[in-house]
């Protein structure tokens, strides 16, 4: 088992590669990286290489430098290496992104990249942290021309940065594999046809946000939960939403305000014990991780929430009650959907990989720091409630903690995953779940160019790529082929069902 610190380093990773942060603006004496340490494969053996020399490769591999000689020795084979690792093209915020997604979500997903290529030396600034990615990538894309892994680091502020070639390119072609694979499968999977303009456009009622604290039945914690209601009465059942680990929300106000302009009211939860602030506080040294203890808290704060309606004890939304109501969750958010419809945490193997996170060779991915911290505290136990009568679960970390529960699932939920996430990865955490899961009404939406940041929509947007087919389920019809819910502007989505 990995030790304390180590889990604490890695959780600190993961913050840095999840957290949002402004852009930042360089100062002119910034500089970019000069020189790359190429630790290479087999070998034990690091080789240090200019970052100019590298952009132009024919004059780099024809002349005498130690890399030349070796690339040279073995039949050219590192300078194949070389060029397609400094050549691979990276997703430019622009590419298949929807109006109003910040750059900012792109560079996240860029970070989960360079942490797997890159070591950072002891004692030396830690130059793929997010200010550092995020001031190069800024830079690399006013320059135009194709983003690439070269272009980044030649705009990234820095001096050196060794790059494991040992584990750089297994890592880059498990991605273009399943990658290809994914485009493959997705060119046989109905695509949905494109919404009518009054589900894509805000609905005809006017809406009220407002902020209410409530008690959490039998503790002494109060929960505060963001209300958007239509000011009239609601045509459509209660929604709830649930934001990922160290988000708020505030991320999700724009399906909020789309559904609530349609008639839905809709009960936002701030989990505080997973949220932007206690991941603030981790990072300041003033908190630890999140408690394991989480993953049975999150159920426990959204049924506050039905309970709280049905009581009458949120005075904005009088009248109001949990009947019929609909839940969707985003990453962590989306692991509690996935409890609230019935998957089960019960023991099997697959857990035993949680001894091998900090290994490079393993097949885990970043969502499974977050899973094996869940496996603490699961229980076989169903949380299923049944007042939810549809459930979403968008990009949720499922594999490992769910891996032999999956055929509890009891209350119909849509699953939904965007094609390019690096972080909750489609093929690992989206379609091997899904073939386990029981047949009939549970089908899987996949976005094209969707990332892990790109789906959720905040305030004042237009409701973001899934507002149509968010919409669509909780106003309780069907999803199959002819079901038109896509953004005709937006991310492609494709339907797999389970007959």
């Amino acid at each position: 088992m990995l030790s304390p610190s180590l889990r604490l380093h890695i959780w600190r990773v993961v913050a840095t590669i999840l957290a949002g942060s402004p852009w930042l603006l360089i100062p002119p004496s910034a500089f970019a990286v000069e020189n790359l340490v190429l630790k290479l494969p087999v070998v034990d053996l690091a080789i240090t290489a200019k970052v100019s020399e590298l952009a132009s490769p024919d004059a780099l591999w024809a002349g005498n430098s130690d890399l030349a000689e070796l690339n040279r020795a073995t039949d050219g084979s590192y300078a194949r290496t070389i060029n397609e690792l400094l050549e691979m093209r990276l997703p430019k915020p622009t590419d298949g992104i929807a109006d109003g997604i910040s750059q900012a979500a792109m560079a996240q997903e860029i970070e989960v990249l360079l942490k797997q290529l890159i070591d950072v030396d002891p004692g030396k600034i830690d130059l793929i942290t997010r200010e550092p990615v995020r001031a190069g990538l800024k830079i690399a894309i006013a320059r135009g021309g194709p983003l690439t892994l070269l272009s980044l680091l030649q705009s990234i502020p820095g001096q050196s940065l060794t790059i494991r070639l040992d584990r750089a390119m297994p890592f880059i072609r498990r991605k273009a594999k399943d990658a290809q694979e994914i485009d493959q499968l997705i060119e046989r999977l109905a695509k949905l046809p494109s919404a009518p303009t009054n589900q894509l456009l805000p609905g005809p009622q006017a809406i009220q946000t407002s902020v209410v604290k409530i008690p959490v039945s039998g503790t002494n914690e109060i929960l505060e939960v963001t209300v958007v209601r239509p000011q009239g009465t609601p045509s459509l059942p209660a929604v709830v939403i649930s934001h990922g680990l160290w988000d708020a929300p505030e991320s999700f106000l724009g399906w909020a305000q789309h559904l609530a302009s349609h008639g839905a009211p809709v009960f936002l939860p701030r989990h505080p014990g997973s949220d932007s602030n206690q991941q603030a506080a981790m990072l300041a040294g003033h908190s630890p991780p999140p408690d394991p203890k989480e993953f049975l808290r999150r159920p426990r704060d959204v049924r506050a929430v039905l309970d709280a309606l049905d009581a009458g004890a949120i005075p904005v939304a009088k009248g109001i009650t949990s009947r019929q109501a609909s839940f969707i969750g985003h990453s962590w958010g989306g692991t509690t959907a996935l409890q609230l419809a019935g998957a089960r945490s019960l023991p099997a193997k697959i857990w035993q990989e949680c001894s091998t996170l900090n290994n490079p060779n393993s097949n885990s991915n970043i969502s499974w720091v977050l899973q094996c911290t869940f496996l603490k505290a699961a229980t076989d136990s169903s949380m299923a409630d049944d007042r939810f009568v549809r459930l979403v679960a968008v990009s949720p970390p499922q594999a490992l903690v769910f891996a032999a529960g999956f055929s509890d699932l009891s209350i119909p939920l849509m699953l939904v995953s965007g094609t390019r996430d690096w972080v909750v990865p489609t093929r690992a955490e989206a379609l091997v779940p899904y073939g386990n899961y029981p047949k009939g009404s549970s089908p899987l939406v996949l976005v094209e160019g969707g990332t892990h940041f790109n789906l959720p929509a905040k305030a004042s947007s237009n409701g973001g790529p899934l507002r149509a087919l968010l919409l669509n389920w909780v106003q309780g019809k069907g999803l199959d082929k002819s079901a038109t819910v896509a953004d005709p502007e937006g991310l492609g989505l494709r339907l797999m069902t389970k007959p």
